[in-house]
């Protein structure tokens, strides 16, 4: 079921209007998320939870993985965990009676499932034939069953009856490889800084994750404001982003990857930056960098992905995060919201461009 795009800051804030069980579930469920890092933090500083203990076994775990030994591991992350994000959203666009958690208001929508299901065959097609990053085997299998489940499913017959669909399939996957591509290019011209993979403890983690974040939403937003205010033409293919695709009328959160060569590269050398700042007087660990690259995929495709629910930053941290209710705005109109995660820039100072 296809939508017009609906800009979320011209929509008055609507009453709940689930039952008062379903209430207390969210407010509880809601009030878990927002304050379970903080109790986390408590409770280690107590000394009631050692999670100093739990996150070096769990980092020893990963870094003796031959996954985590290879060069392009913190590539991989990124990449694949763009691709976990964006499934789920996109799967849960297929689940009916969401319609209260969705800023455009469908009650289901299966074609976001049957393009990431083509774009993911296409991708664990490509591992096969090259042997990364996992070897053949389980890029074979996961391919297959995508394979199959698109057959149940009937992606092929929707792909081809939707003009651009198979177009906007082909340049999602692109986009992944080049990506890949373009790290591997500079790893051969240049090593990558050698990251600390060591005892980690959560003060360390939460200080290098939590800068990283900060550290790219603060340096991109001032690019991006470039893009559409100051350099409009000079950076035109971040138009693409901003385009709206046909078959859905509305921003998807496979349109996290949806943007032009200038576009992109810009966001990825941005990310490279801040992983390379040292800020405890050391190199920043290579868990911490790992943790970084699937929190900040995670942040920009729920920013795209249009769920306005109990769990979204926008309203776990009001005031803090800008979420998918700014960004929504943002693409509909292109002349506010330039912060990817929070709000202070554009509250303090972007709002006041001319």
């Amino acid at each position: 079921n296809g939508v017009s795009a609906v800009d979320p800051s011209k929509v008055p804030r609507r009453r709940s209007s689930c039952h008062t069980s379903q209430c207390v579930a969210k407010f509880v469920a809601g009030n878990l998320l927002r304050w379970l890092p903080a109790v986390a933090c408590v409770l280690q500083v107590l000394g009631i939870w050692d999670a100093d203990s739990r996150l070096t076994s769990a980092w020893h775990a990963v870094k003796t993985t031959d996954f985590a030994k290879r060069p392009m591991a913190e590539a991989y992350v990124a990449a694949l965990s763009f691709g976990v994000w964006i499934i789920l959203f996109s799967f849960a666009d297929l689940i009916p009676g969401l319609e209260g958690c969705r800023v455009n208001r469908f009650s289901r929508d299966a074609k976001p499932a049957h393009i990431s299901l083509a774009v993911i065959a296409m991708i664990s097609a490509t591992f096969v034939a090259i042997g990364e990053p996992v070897g053949r085997v389980v890029p074979l299998v996961v391919g297959l069953a995508l394979v199959f489940l698109m057959y149940m499913m009937g992606s092929i017959t929707v792909i081809k009856a939707y003009q651009g669909m198979f177009q906007y399939i082909q340049r999602i996957y692109a986009t992944f490889f080049v990506y890949l591509g373009a790290i591997a290019l500079i790893h051969s011209m240049k090593d990558p800084r050698p990251a600390d993979d060591g005892h980690i403890g959560l003060s360390r983690l939460v200080t290098e994750v939590g800068f990283g974040v900060v550290a790219y939403d603060f340096v991109f937003s001032w690019i991006h404001v470039g893009m559409h205010r100051l350099f409009p033409r000079a950076c035109h293919d971040h138009h693409q982003h901003h385009i709206m695709n046909s078959f859905c009328g509305r921003v998807l959160a496979l349109d996290t990857v949806n943007h032009g060569l200038l576009d992109g590269s810009l966001q990825v050398m941005v990310n490279i930056l801040v992983q390379n700042i040292g800020i405890l007087g050391m190199p920043k660990h290579k868990f911490s960098r790992f943790i970084h690259n699937i929190l900040v995929t995670g942040l920009l495709v729920e920013s795209h992905a249009g769920y306005d629910c109990f769990w979204s930053t926008h309203n776990l941290f009001p005031g803090i995060f800008g979420g998918t209710k700014r960004h929504m705005a943002h693409h509909m109109n292109g002349k506010s919201y330039y912060q990817q995660f929070f709000c202070y820039l554009d509250d303090w100072v972007f709002s006041h461009l001319a």
